[in-house]
Parts: C-alpha cells; structure tokens; sequence
C-alpha cells in the first residue's frame, strides 16, 4: 500500500487569485512559480509571446518597476484546462493615475502549472483614475 500523499494541483480559480495576489504584492519569484518551465506570456494579445522562465522574470521584472493595485473584476471563468478573469490595474505612470481593465486567459498542464497566459486590452481599456 502506498502510503505517499497525492498533491493536488491548484484549481483555476486558486491560481489566478494568486496571480493577482503576487501582482499586488510584486513578488516576481510566486508569479514565475505559477508558469511550466516552457510556458508563454503573450501580454498583449498580438506581442511577440515570452517563452520560458528567464524571459517571464524579465518581463515581469520590468511590468512590477510601477507599483499595482489589482483587483479581480466578476468570477474567474472555467472551461476544462482553460480559464479567463477580468480585473483592473490601477497604477501611476510618467505622473498620471490610469486604470487598465484587462481579460487573461491562462492555459493549465495537468499538474496544474500555467503553459499560456494571454493578456486581451488595447486603448479603450485604460482610463484616468
């Protein structure tokens, strides 16, 4: 009899809860814990896709450069290995209090780790705070 504890994966929901938690927190370190070694992070939607851990720490290292306070908009989405989330960015660049309402989608492996996140905002998606 195996007597080892079996580890669950994290659902969908935990995971883009704590996406957003290491977003606040900047905390490059537990957002690249959340990607497969190979995964991608197409942010946005239409720019030439990060691949692999050393190219999401430097893409996230230059994002968190500007403090953020997010906060999810509505319930994560669940569709089998895939999941999408609205949530705003508030944030202040070059002097200016903008807020950004983006839609990522992540695509989970079966040990739950994140393969490929897709970030979906363009103009109309940023405001004045």
């Amino acid at each position: 009899m195996n007597n080892a504890m079996s580890i669950q994966a994290p659902t969908p929901e935990e995971l883009a809860n704590a996406y957003v938690a290491a977003l606040n927190a900047g905390d490059v370190d537990a957002i690249v814990a959340l990607y497969a070694p190979d995964a991608t992070v197409e942010d946005p939607v239409g720019s030439t896709p990060h691949r692999g851990h050393e190219a999401i720490r430097a893409f996230y290292s230059r994002s968190l450069q500007v403090p953020l306070q997010v906060q999810m908009e509505g319930q994560v989405r669940v569709a089998g290995r895939e999941c999408a989330f609205a949530f705003s960015v508030a944030l202040n660049y070059q002097g200016r209090a903008m807020v950004i309402r983006p839609i990522d989608t992540f695509v989970f492996n079966e040990a739950g780790q994140v393969v490929q996140m897709r970030a979906y905002f363009g103009p109309g998606n940023f405001s004045a705070q």
